[in-house]
């Protein structure tokens, strides 16, 4: 039971442009300067809520208004970066609403 994650239904509000830590499956192997690179251009194209990235063994996280989740898997598939699932883990959710509410 150890890679159990419990994944955030995202409820569409009326404020799309919300930030949520938005996690990205991608593959175990992955080139590090590639995604060095993705990240610099996402960066550059200004799609983060925060300059942040939470980078794992086979995920990436980052704060991103749900809009701008389109545009970021654009520019994953123009450099061929393979991933495989894109959500919101629930214990990065809790956290985000618990910094808020500070």
């Amino acid at each position: 039971m150890k890679n159990i994650s419990l994944i955030k239904k995202i409820e569409y509000e009326d404020d799309l442009s919300k930030p949520y830590p938005v996690t990205f499956n991608i593959d175990i192997g992955y080139d590090k300067a590639k995604a060095r690179s993705i990240f610099n251009e996402i960066k550059e194209q200004s799609l983060l809520a925060q300059d942040i990235l939470n980078l794992g063994n086979n995920s990436f996280t980052i704060r991103i208004p749900l809009t701008n989740i389109p545009k970021i898997t654009k520019i994953l598939l123009r450099y061929k970066f393979n991933f495989y699932g894109i959500y919101v883990v629930y214990d990065n959710y809790l956290e985000m609403k618990e910094v808020e509410d500070e």
